[in-house]
């Protein structure tokens, strides 16, 4: 019977032969490594182990499969401890990671060998990386000179060149340097990418090449001195993306396979290139490699106090944006365009539902994706908050607003769309989760304003083409779609930027006349045109609580296009009517600096409406209602809105928002308990609420105009002060010049149509107590608003040329149609088209559209919202940010709901999401 039983040899290995989870000889390894004597632990001890010790340091390169491996081997944690205890062994680390990688770039055998060796190296110079800018961060906020820190002892500086003596300084950057140069592959690959120092060029009214070159200068002797670190780190890594048989195809090397090895060839077809040299899956994985590297060699900006960052210098981010040879900026842009850009392959694969829950390789191609945008919104963002001369020497700046083939404009333009469409279709699907939503819906839209603001051709293009109507549609659906969610609010401000952007070229008008051509979920659909559109989507943003910094722009966008829309439908007229009743309530108005500037620009969304045809040109009222009757006669409903607001005064107000809050409160004791809502929930009600302005009295009043006339006929109209309002945080001055008298050339009866600029003084025994409850504060960030504020903007205001119209028209409709919610009856439609107000409107000034104005605040918000995204997607991939402390934005939990979140983890289960 013991002769069956197996001999001792076959007894080592049956564990592994039955499955057991025993861990094999390297796996054995990784544990030792972060639990024995001779792995991370003697990193951080007090022994300074010696560089000739390869055997310890040939570890790092050699023990990892992955990046997750480093992270979780490798702790920020293990890094910390051994720049405070033994920073010797940190540098020793970096030196020997370095020349691992240095030797390998140009060696024969590499990449067909040793192509691992080269991803452990970038992985374990990441984990480093961070922690050593982290502690840079900190020393100098700390007040230790950047001079001498770690960093730059270590990484930055400068070694002297031994023997050197007279050299003549030859051009930056040349065209020529040619591959019949006596010089190996290495060198000559190093010395392409590696110029002299990034310099600020000379402020110039427009944008020169930054790369063009400087006139030659007599011989100096002057000390030479190798590069840092950093840039010969930044060189390699360069190197790498353009690296045959690693992050290319072997086949660039020629037929032969005796060609060089680093070869600067676009990696895709579209921008620059009608050849596609093709990929593969392991490629494709190493160029996400790289560039996950490449974006953390530029990451000390996220380690950057925000009103420090136009002081702080990023030198490797100078290097990629300064100082690299033209060639290779053109190669590395298009590369990154044509990545990023490149429409998917369709197939039947792709049109399958909840194929990537099957099918991996549409998500490394995401990824890659994802990592190559990032990686041009950094290079297109420049040095944080630089000058307008470092800003016109941004290399990547420069090309991209120098690109003019349609073909390249059709390919650019094209892929985002495509982009866009794609996420539309996970929104418009009837299966949850059968499509995964697209995880850079951020930066493709960073992308497109980029391109919309740089280039003047591709904003002309984008109009000419017919396209500019599809991406409205987009904007303003993916708008919606995040509005709820403040973990996009950041990128809804950057679309309301964008729209306001848009809004300021006339052919965007025009293109909103149309009807839109996305499928609009139901729930979000609008009849009409894409006018109607914005303005329905306007109003459900505006009532959404927490978005208030978005008002601005999105008003500015809705009177930049006033002049050129036209039939607006009853939706959209009723909305946009509710909107300014909003806006104009007391509650709202007094309760921040910045908000009657929102009423001015609706005021002159109004008077466009009233004064503009489709072609700018100043036309009599009759021609226009024509146009927009709808709007109209929306306004003429809401007559006691405007009527109110020519009289408004700061203890109007005040009395206003106290007969508010008393009727709120008898409401709520004479309100039977029933539902119970948290803390949030009603902020959340009470904030919407405020901002409608809902009271018991607020619904239609009758259009009566014996109760509600116009202020005193022979009040002094001429001292009525029409200087707009700018923007909260805008340092233009607005384009709009207000004529020198609003009266000149009216008729006294006009005249006496108009508002009186001096309301009626007010007096009542409440009025200190109220004065004492404005010092308090109004709203919910305690601003005290004063009657000399509430005069200087209240007299400014645009209301003219609507209280004419309303006192001119009211009386002739009261008698056709008694008040009704909705659209004008036939017969009061025909009485609007009819009429004529040419006579008695004051003269309107120019249409002048407010165009996005960049601030310093402005750029620092742009750079903290690309790094938070990019630092998101390191938490989401390998945590490579992670148990550091980021300076340049807060970190915070976004609040789910307990429903919703319930629901996502059901579907994270499946794995639906």
């Amino acid at each position: 019977m013991f002769k069956s039983l197996p001999s001792l040899p076959t007894l080592k290995s049956l564990p592994q032969a039955i499955g057991l989870p025993f861990l094999s000889t390297h796996e054995d390894a990784q544990v030792a490594f972060r639990a024995g004597d001779n792995g991370i632990k003697r990193l951080y001890g007090n022994e300074v182990i010696p560089l000739s010790e390869e055997s310890y340091w040939s570890q790092y390169w050699t023990l990892f499969n992955s990046a997750a491996d480093v992270h979780s081997l490798i702790t920020a944690q293990d890094v910390r401890q051994t720049l405070t205890s033994s920073p010797t062994n940190l540098s020793n680390l970096l030196t020997s990671l370095s020349h691992r990688l240095f030797t390998l770039l140009p060696s024969a055998a590499f990449p067909s060998q040793a192509a691992r060796d080269a991803l452990n190296c970038l992985r374990v110079l990441g984990r480093v990386l961070v922690v050593v800018y982290e502690a840079e961060a900190d020393a100098c906020d700390a007040g230790v000179p950047p001079e001498a820190t770690w960093a730059a002892e270590y990484l930055w500086k400068r070694v002297p060149v031994d023997g050197a003596g007279e050299r003549t300084d030859e051009p930056q950057f040349t065209l020529e340097d040619s591959d019949d140069e006596p010089e190996d592959e290495g060198a000559r690959a190093f010395k392409a990418t590696i110029g002299a120092e990034a310099t600020t060029p000379e402020p110039s009214g427009e944008m020169r090449d930054p790369l063009a070159n400087p006139e030659p200068q007599a011989p100096t002797t002057e000390q030479e001195f190798m590069p840092c670190l950093a840039d010969r780190l930044f060189s390699c890594t360069i190197d790498l993306l353009f690296c045959a048989g690693f992050t290319v195809p072997d086949a660039v090397r020629g037929a032969d396979g005796l060609g060089d090895k680093i070869n600067y060839v676009i990696w895709e077809k579209g921008v620059g290139s009608t050849v596609n040299i093709g990929s593969a899956p392991e490629l494709d994985r190493n160029k996400v490699e790289v560039l996950r590297f490449l974006l953390i060699l530029l990451s000390s900006t996220i380690y950057t106090l925000p009103h420090a960052l136009a002081t702080t210098r990023n030198v490797p981010l100078a290097r990629l944006t300064h100082a690299l040879e033209r060639r290779l900026v053109l190669s590395l842009l298009c590369s990154l365009l044509n990545t990023s850009l490149a429409s998917p392959k369709a197939g039947a694969v792709g049109a399958v539902p909840y194929n990537h829950l099957v099918f991996k390789a549409s998500d490394e191609r995401r990824e890659l994706v994802r990592t190559c945008l990032m990686v041009l919104l950094v290079a297109l963002d420049g040095v944080g908050t630089e000058s307008a001369a470092e800003v016109d020497g941004n290399a990547f700046r420069y090309f991209v607003s120098k690109l003019h083939r349609k073909d390249d404009f059709a390919f650019v333009l094209g892929g985002i769309l495509g982009i866009l469409e794609e996420q539309i279709s996970v929104t418009n699907n009837y299966l949850p989760g059968a499509k995964k939503p697209v995880p850079y819906i951020l930066e493709t839209f960073m992308l497109l304003w980029r391109l919309v603001d740089l280039n003047k051709r591709f904003r002309s293009y984008l109009f000419e083409s017919g396209k500019a109507i599809d991406v409205i549609g987009y904007v303003l659906i993916c708008c919606l779609e995040f509005k709820d969610d403040p973990a996009h609010h950041g990128l809804l401000r950057m679309l309301s930027y964008l729209l306001q952007t848009l809004s300021a070229d006339p052919a965007f008008a025009a293109a909103l006349n149309q009807p839109l051509r996305q499928a609009v979920p139901a729930k979000w659909a609008v009849q009409g045109s894409a006018a109607d559109f914005m303005i329905v989507s306007i109003y459900s943003i505006a009532t959404t609580p927490g978005l208030n910094p978005l008002f601005p722009a999105l008003t500015i966008s809705i009177a930049n296009v006033a002049p050129q829309i036209r039939h607006v439908g009853v939706q959209a007229s009723t909305r946009l009517l509710q909107l300014f009743k909003a806006f104009s309530s007391p509650n709202f108005l007094l309760a921040d600096e910045g908000h009657p500037r929102l009423v001015y620009y609706l005021l002159e969304t109004f008077n466009s409406v009233l004064y503009h045809q489709l072609n700018g040109e100043q036309i009599a009222l009759a021609r226009l209602m024509a146009e927009n009757p709808n709007l109209v006669y929306a306004i003429l409903r809401s007559h006691q809105d405007f009527q109110t607001l020519a009289t408004f005064t700061l203890l109007s107000g005040l009395r206003d928002i106290q007969r508010r809050k008393a009727r709120a409160s008898e409401r709520d004791t004479a309100t039977p308990r029933g539902l119970v809502r948290s803390d949030s929930e009603l902020a959340m009600l009470a904030e919407k609420a405020a901002l409608l302005g809902r009271d018991d009295d607020d619904d239609e009043r009758p259009m009566s105009p014996r109760a509600s006339a116009v202020p005193t006929p022979g009040s002094p109209g001429a001292d009525v002060s029409t200087q707009p309002l700018t923007t909260p945080g805008d340092d233009a001055v607005d384009p709009i010049a207000s004529p020198a008298s609003p009266t000149a050339g009216l008729s006294e009866k006009a005249r006496g149509k108009m508002r009186a600029v001096e309301p009626a003084p007010e007096a009542d025994e409440t009025d200190d107590e109220l004065m004492r409850l404005a010092a308090a504060g109004v709203g919910p960030n305690g601003y005290v608003p004063t009657q000399e504020w509430v005069s200087s903007w209240q007299k400014g205001l645009p209301l003219d040329p609507v209280l004419v119209a309303i006192s001119e028209l009211l009386p002739k409709i009261q008698d056709s149609q008694p008040p009704r919610a909705g659209g004008p009856s036939s017969k009061v439609l025909n009485l609007l088209k009819g009429a004529d107000l040419g006579a008695v409107l004051p003269p309107g000034p120019p249409a002048a559209p407010r165009r996005f104005q960049w601030s310093p605040q402005s750029r620092v918000w742009l750079t903290s919202l690309l790094w938070g995204d990019i630092y998101v997607a390191g938490l989401l991939s390998t945590g490579v940010w992670r148990d550091t402390t980021v300076k340049l934005f807060s970190v915070k939990q976004a609040p789910t709901r307990a429903r919703n979140g319930q629901v996502g983890r059901v579907l994270k289960m499946m794995g639906v999401v």
